[in-house]
C-alpha cells in the first residue's frame, strides 16, 4: 500500500545522523545554533522542507514541536536543544539540504523515509530529549516501536513500517544502538499494536485493574470527547474565559473578575486581556511576546509589573493560559501512549477516576551557575470511570532557585484543575466550567491563607476546522 503522500518525498532521512547506524538524536546544549553549523550563519528553513514536514505531522495528527533550521556544510541532519531568547530549551532540527538532497536520490521508497521521521518525532514526544544523555539502545527500541504504531495508523503493511531498516548493518547492540533484529522486533510489536490487538476489552468502571491500561483509557477519552477523526480537524479554537478568583479562605471577600479571549491552535496561542488593553502571544508553548491593543510592534518576553519590575516569564505563561491548553497537545498520547503510567484508580468531588501519571518535565530557567532556577514537573490526569471524560488535572511544580551553582532556597506549587461541566458543539465535547486550585506547599504544608481559587467559564467558543475552513460558535 503506498503512503498518503502523493508528492516525491525529498526529507528521505530527516532527522538521521546515518541511515546505516544512527537513526537517533544529539543532544547539544550549550553551544549556539550558528556554532553547530561549522561556523556558517544557519537560515530559515526551505519553505518545501516546511511544507513537507507539517503535512506529515498533520497525517499522524500530531503538534509539530520543533523548529527547523538549514545548516549548509555539515553533511548531516540532528535534533538538538537550544536556549531560546528567554533562556528556555527549544528543539530544534538542523539539517545540510545538499547532503539530504543525495540521500533522498539513494533511496526506493517512501515508507522508509516516513518511518525515519517518525522514529525521530517519537524521541522528541517520548522526552527523550530532554534527558540530555545521548542516545541509548532503550530509548532506540521506544522510538522503533513508535514508528511501526505510527505507520501503521496511516496504512503501511508490516513489511512497508520496516523498510526503514533495509540498509541497516549493525548486528550486536553498540553504546547508544540496538541491533537490526531488534530494531525490526520493535517496528513490528508497535505495527500488531494497531492491526493485531490480543483482546478486545471494554473499559468502564467494572473493569478489573489488570486489564486497565494508558492506552484503553486514551481511546475511550478521545471516543468520548467526539472521535480523533473529528477532533483532528479542528485547527483552531477561539473563545472567551471568566475567571472568578478568591484568595486564601477570608469570609466576605469579594471576587476578583478577570476576562480574556483566547486564539489556540497546535503552536500559537493569542491571548487579548482586555481589562488591561494587553495582548500576548505564545509560540510551541515557548517564547513569549506582548503588546498593547493599539500598537503593532511586539515586545519580547512578559510586561513589566509597573514600570519597572520584570515579570517572571515563566510564571507569566502559566498564569495566561486557558483552561483548556492542553486540548492539542494531548494528541501525542493516543499515538504514543508508552510515555504514561497507569496510577490505579482514585475518588475526586465524588467522581471515580483511572490515574495517569505522565512523564516528568524538568525545565532550567536562567544561568543555574550565575541565577536561575529549575522547574521539576510531575503531571497526573483523571480519567471518569464512568463517561471517559477527563476530569480533573493535577500538577506539581518542585522550583529549586540557584545562585552560583547552588540550592538557595526552594517551593513547591500544587495546582489542581477539575472540569465540572462539558458542552458539545459540533459533535465536539468542550469543557465550558472549570474550578482551580493554586496552592503553595512548605514542608509539604499548604499555606492556606496564600491559596488562589478560581471559577473559569468559557464562552462564545468558535471551532475553525481544516476539512472546509468553516467554524462553528456557541
Amino acid at each position: 500500500m503506498k503512503p498518503l503522500f502523493t508528492f516525491k518525498f525529498i526529507f528521505i532521512a530527516f532527522l538521521t545522523l546515518n541511515i546505516c547506524y544512527s537513526q537517533g538524536f544529539q543532544e547539544i546544549v550549550t553551544e549556539d545554533i550558528d556554532d553547530l553549523c561549522n561556523g556558517h550563519q544557519s537560515q530559515a528553513a526551505d519553505l518545501e522542507a516546511e511544507m513537507v514536514v507539517d503535512q506529515m505531522m498533520a497525517q499522524m495528527q500530531l503538534k509539530r514541536i520543533f523548529k527547523i533550521r538549514k545548516c549548509s556544510k555539515i553533511q548531516n541532519a540532528f535534533a538538538t536543544m537550544q536556549k531560546d531568547e528567554n533562556e528556555n530549551l527549544a528543539p530544534y532540527i538542523l539539517y545540510d539540504p545538499t547532503w539530504l538532497k543525495s540521500m533522498a536520490d539513494n533511496s526506493d521508497t517512501d515508507w522508509a523515509s516516513i518511518g525515519v521521521l517518525a522514529h525521530e518525532v517519537g524521541h522528541f514526544l517520548l522526552f527523550h530529549t530532554l534527558n540530555k544523555k545521548g542516545s541509548n539502545p532503550r530509548w532506540e527500541i521506544d522510538a522503533d516501536r513508535f514508528a511501526g504504531k505510527t505507520m501503521a495508523m496511516m496504512g503501511s503493511t508490516l513489511e512497508e513500517a520496516q523498510s526503514m531498516f533495509a540498509n541497516y548493518t549493525l548486528k550486536e547492540d553498540s553504546r547508544t544502538h540496538p541491533a537490526r533484529n531488534k530494531r525490526l522486533e520493535a517496528v513490528k510489536t508497535g505495527w500488531m499494536n494497531v492491526n493485531n490487538p490480543t483482546k478486545n476489552i471494554i473499559l468502564n468502571e467494572n473493569t478489573p485493574e489488570r486489564d486497565v491500561n494508558p492506552e484503553l483509557i486514551f481511546n475511550r477519552y478521545f471516543k468520548e470527547m467526539g472521535g480523533l477523526k473529528n477532533m483532528g480537524q479542528v485547527k483552531q479554537i477561539n473563545f472567551k474565559e471568566n475567571i472568578s478568583e478568591k484568595i486564601g479562605d477570608r469570609k466576605g471577600q469579594k471576587p476578583l473578575d478577570y476576562n480574556y479571549s483566547y486564539e489556540l491552535s497546535s503552536n500559537r496561542t493569542r491571548i487579548v486581556y482586555q481589562d488591561q488593553n494587553e495582548e500576548y502571544l505564545i509560540i510551541n508553548n515557548d517564547s513569549l511576546s506582548h503588546k498593547f491593543l493599539d500598537e503593532e510592534k511586539w515586545s519580547t518576553g512578559a510586561p513589566r509589573i509597573g514600570t519597572s519590575l520584570d515579570n517572571d516569564p515563566y510564571d507569566f505563561k502559566r498564569s495566561i493560559r486557558p483552561s483548556i491548553y492542553y486540548y492539542f497537545d494531548d494528541f501525542s498520547l493516543i499515538s504514543n501512549p508508552e510515555i504514561a503510567d497507569y496510577r490505579r484508580r482514585k475518588t475526586i468531588e465524588d467522581e471515580e477516576c483511572f490515574i495517569i501519571e505522565l512523564p516528568q518535565e524538568t525545565q532550567e530557567i536562567g544561568d543555574l551557575l550565575k541565577k536561575g532556577k529549575r522547574i521539576v514537573l510531575t503531571k497526573r490526569y483523571y480519567y471518569s470511570t464512568y463517561t471517559g471524560l477527563l476530569h480533573a488535572i493535577e500538577e506539581i511544580e518542585k522550583i529549586s532557585f540557584f545562585r552560583r551553582a547552588q540550592i538557595k532556597d526552594s517551593e513547591t506549587r500544587k495546582t489542581n484543575i477539575v472540569i465540572s461541566t462539558y458542552q458539545e458543539i459540533e459533535d465536539i465535547i468542550i469543557p465550558s466550567i472549570i474550578n482551580k486550585k493554586i496552592t503553595l506547599l512548605e514542608n509539604d504544608i499548604p499555606k492556606d491563607d496564600e491559596t488562589i481559587y478560581q471559577e473559569r467559564t468559557l464562552s462564545d467558543i468558535e471551532l475553525i476546522k481544516t476539512s472546509n475552513s468553516e467554524s462553528t460558535n456557541k
